[in-house]
This record gives structure tokens, C-alpha cells and sequence, in this order.
């Protein structure tokens, strides 16, 4: 990670740079990208996707004027949980501090509109079983959904799959189980109890 780091800098001169996804929370693996956000004081926004020592850079660049006035929080949201590597003027501890309350404060969805949610959920697993190719596509879509969903129904913020299956993992280890095995089966049942347990987490959410 220095490697590149000293890349960014020596191309860029950023007055600060954030890090974020696998490579600062430390679950970066061979075929990771390394995520970055870096601020430079003048020159245009840039999307660099070099390689970099065998990494492959996702760095978005901004210049400091970028962020003057009201600042779009939604365009830099995925910073959230990133880590600050440099920062010469204070500002990514400003951008980082921003996007953790504008993230903080995004509405949750009502009981209302989760109960919709869950009966799409229905709807889909009775069309999933007709295993037919519609009945397939709908399939894969209902799982690829389904872990939005289950988000909004604990009331979290979901940040791409990545993120959420391990915050699965760490804090809901029987959800995790859950959709694992509806992920690596063509069962019904197995997609049933996945969707089960989303209402049933979504009822015990309510009543708190």
C-alpha cells in the first residue's frame, strides 16, 4: 500500500487523501482494488484506474474548489468508513466528519414501505420456483435485492454488498448463515428462510 500511495502523491500532490473499502479495514485481498479519494489544490476532477505494482487504482480526484459552498455528501458517500492518510489543511477529516453525519442522518424506511418490500419478496420467491428462465432471473434478482432489504428492515445504512455481508458476518451471524446458504443453493427452502427471516427481523424491529 505505500507503493501507491507514493504514487498518488508524486502524480497528484493531493492535499489530502482518503482510503477507503478493502484496503482500509484491512480485507483487501489479490484481486482487490485499491479505493481512494484524493483533494489537490488546483487542476481538474480525474477517475484513475492505473496499475500500480499489480493494483488496479479506483482513485477519484478532486480539486479543493470542488468543495467549496454546499457540498453534494451523496457523490462522496462511499468514503464512509475510510481512513485518512494524509491531510495537510484539515479537510479530509472535514469530508470524512461530513459524510459520517449526512449518512447518520439518511431516513429510514417506514414500516409501510418495508411491508411493500417484503411482499415483493413473496411475489418473487412464488415466481423463483417455477424454474423456468424467467423463474431463474428472478431468482438471482431476489437475492441480489433481498440484501437491500434486509438492511432497510434492521434500520442500517447498506453500503454495497462487500460491506454489508461483512457487517453480516460480525454483528448477525444468523442472517449470514441465512442468506449463505440461499447464496450457494438453487433450494427453495433455503431462499424461503432467507426471506422468512427478513420479516421476521423486520417485526422485531417495528416492536422496539
Amino acid at each position: 500500500m505505500d507503493d501507491i500511495i507514493e504514487y498518488i502523491k508524486s502524480r497528484y500532490d493531493p492535499i489530502c487523501m482518503i482510503v477507503y473499502g478493502s484496503y482500509a479495514d484491512g480485507t483487501n485481498g489479490p484481486d482487490s482494488d485499491f479505493d481512494a479519494m484524493a483533494v489537490t489544490s488546483h487542476g481538474a476532477p480525474a477517475h484513475d484506474t492505473s496499475f500500480v505494482d499489480g493494483t488496479r487504482l479506483d482513485l477519484f480526484v478532486y480539486p479543493a474548489s470542488h468543495f467549496d459552498g454546499d457540498i453534494d455528501w451523496d457523490e462522496i458517500a462511499q468514503i464512509y468508513g475510510g481512513r485518512v492518510v494524509l491531510d495537510r489543511e484539515g479537510l479530509g477529516e472535514r469530508l470524512t466528519a461530513g459524510v459520517a453525519e449526512y449518512i447518520r442522518a439518511l431516513p429510514q424506511k417506514s414500516r409501510e414501505e418495508i411491508a411493500e418490500s417484503l411482499a415483493w419478496c413473496q411475489k418473487m420467491l412464488a415466481r423463483a420456483g417455477r424454474k423456468d428462465p424467467e423463474g431463474m432471473f428472478r431468482w438471482h434478482w431476489l437475492l441480489v435485492d433481498s440484501l437491500e432489504i434486509y438492511f432497510d428492515a434492521i434500520g442500517e445504512p447498506y453500503r454495497g454488498p462487500k460491506k454489508a455481508l461483512l457487517q453480516m458476518e460480525r454483528e448477525r451471524p444468523r442472517a449470514f448463515e441465512l442468506y449463505s446458504a440461499a447464496l450457494g443453493s438453487m433450494s427453495q427452502e433455503a431462499l424461503g428462510r432467507w426471506i422468512e427471516h427478513i420479516g421476521d427481523t423486520a417485526a422485531e424491529s417495528s416492536d422496539t
